[in-house]
């Protein structure tokens, strides 16, 4: 069981700006209204919620200690913000972590970054075609290299020449140094894809897809395929239709389970396994999908079985099997697929919140200092790469920053952790930073449209107004983006719930986007 953390009063004095902390004192009577003087009224953001978003606040049953919220100009040189609520303290933010991650990258690494997967030849690659000896591939952390990608790139070795392996493909996954990786570590539901973890050899995600879809020859029935076809893996479907009913949570109703064969030795090949699926399917959900995060027999099993069966399926023969081991030092790249930008690919990152390709483009950052680019990509070099430079670049003319001294604390950089957390002032003088980076267009760009697209499609009250990136964990809510007002101006926004209660607090955040846009 995952234990939420106390929400963060706002007696915890030193997360507080002096402002906020002397209105607070006054409130609660601690100091006589004559001890202080009061700031002229310009100086000091508003710290009072704006009504709607209290009162969506109260009616979820969530106090205002519990939420940080901040409204701040665009532009630094704008002026202050028109509304700062417990900016200091430090919070959960999920999926909104992922602004730190991407944004670095962009500002280091630049958008047209790509990432490089390649081939050797272990043999004399004959003129029929035939290689005598293995095929070495090695994986530098490609995010995107899903499977028409890998089919393109298995097409592109039979273009060159290559018909047959009479050897193994020796995969190298060594660009990544990082600990064992459980699925099921975070919140029990290890068949989900969102539980992916990073891999320099990461093939479509790490998974698979369910296909159901009418049988069109026979009326009343249902089809289920896998997609794409894993080696040594069959699927066992007992799929009842069922004619009546609304579609609804189709997925709770069906059991799902991954099943071992026997185990056997190396030298024969990866174990069998099954994929046995039971249970009704309403003929009303129509064509669906069902992705599921393959573990199979651990690290690297998902990208041997892959690239059996799509060599295979391109015309490609193995004699021998997909095996792990070290790209040889006197080998030379026989074959290199390039990957799509970075710019491109910071664009799915943050439209549909995607972990496992934020995971990877974190440990990418461990590699960016030349002294680094031979050093295996650790998650402890990827957290002080990417802190290093937020801070460094969010820092003021007296050389202090917001996300200094634990302010933005940093695991794997998706969100997906409880470890990581940021302040809301230290979010919102990021959002600054990149409005005013050079990479600001692709950045931008990258984020979901309130209303239109991505996780901010639900967004309504500031439909095609506001760029924004939410996040969600079980007790905590979180959005931050850019909002284009009435008034012409465009400001920073981020809102943040840290409470049993906030997925049902999430028209807080909604009024919070509205009451920006409405200046």
């Amino acid at each position: 069981m995952i234990r939420l953390p106390r929400p963060t009063l706002s007696c915890a004095c030193q997360h507080l700006a002096a402002p906020t902390l002397i209105s607070l004192s006054l409130l609660a009577g601690v100091l006589p209204l004559n001890a202080l003087s009061a700031p002229p009224a310009a100086e000091v953001a508003a710290a009072a919620l704006p009504p709607t978003v209290s009162a969506a606040l109260q009616a979820a049953g969530v106090p205002p200690e519990a939420v940080s919220m901040l409204v701040l100009p665009s532009d630094k040189g704008q002026g202050l913000a028109r509304l700062d609520h417990e900016g200091q303290t430090i919070r959960q933010v999920a999926s909104v972590m992922k602004l730190f991650t991407t944004g670095a990258a962009l500002r280091s690494l630049g958008p047209a970054y790509t990432w490089h997967t390649d081939a050797a030849l272990g043999g004399t690659l004959k003129a029929n075609g035939v290689l005598e000896g293995p095929l070495y591939l090695r994986g530098t952390g490609d995010p995107g290299l899903v499977m028409e990608k890998l089919q393109m790139m298995m097409t592109r070795w039979r273009a060159a020449g290559l018909r047959q392996i009479r050897g193994d493909i020796v995969i190298d996954r060594g660009a990544f140094s990082v600990p064992p990786h459980n699925p099921d570590a975070f919140d029990g539901q290890g068949l989900k894809p969102y539980n992916a973890g990073p891999d320099a050899l990461l093939l479509n995600h790490q998974s698979i897809s369910l296909r159901f879809a009418p049988d069109a020859g026979r009326p009343g029935q249902v089809r289920v395929s896998m997609e794409p076809e894993l080696d040594g893996v069959q699927l066992e479907a007992k799929v009842k239709p069922q004619a009546k009913g609304a579609c609804g949570d189709w997925r709770e109703a069906m059991d799902l389970r991954l099943v071992p064969g026997p185990a056997r030795a190396p030298t024969l090949g990866p174990r069998p396994w099954r994929i046995a699926l039971s249970g009704p399917y309403p003929l009303s959900c129509g064509e669906r999908d069902w992705p599921v995060l393959w573990q199979g027999d651990g690290p690297g099993d998902h990208a041997a079985r892959l690239l059996t069966s799509t060599w295979r399926q391109v015309g490609g023969k193995l004699s021998g099997h997909v095996l792990e081991g070290a790209w040889p030092a006197n080998a030379s790249v026989w074959q290199s697929w390039v990957s799509p930008t970075l710019g491109s690919q910071v664009r799915d990152i943050n439209k549909f919140s995607n972990n496992v390709m934020a995971r990877q483009l974190f440990l990418t950052m461990a590699t960016m200092q030349p002294s680094q680019s031979d050093d295996p990509a650790t998650l402890a070099r990827a957290r002080q790469v990417v802190t290093q430079q937020v801070v460094d670049a969010t820092r003021n003319a007296q050389g202090r920053s917001p996300c200094d001294a634990g302010a933005l604390v940093l695991d794997n950089g998706s969100g997906l952790s409880r470890d990581e957390r940021s302040s809301a002032a230290c979010l919102g003088a990021w959002l600054q930073t990149m409005w005013a980076s050079p990479v600001m267009p692709e950045w931008l760009a990258s984020l979901p449209i309130a209303g239109l697209d991505g996780t901010a499609r639900r967004l309504s009250s500031a439909a095609g107004r506001a760029h924004i990136k939410t996040g969600s964990l079980d007790g905590v809510a979180a959005l931050a983006g850019i909002v284009d007002a009435d008034s012409g101006r465009r400001y920073v926004v981020v809102g943040i719930i840290n409470h049993l209660q906030a997925d049902a607090a999430r028209p807080a955040l909604e009024a919070l986007v509205g009451w920006a846009m409405k200046d």
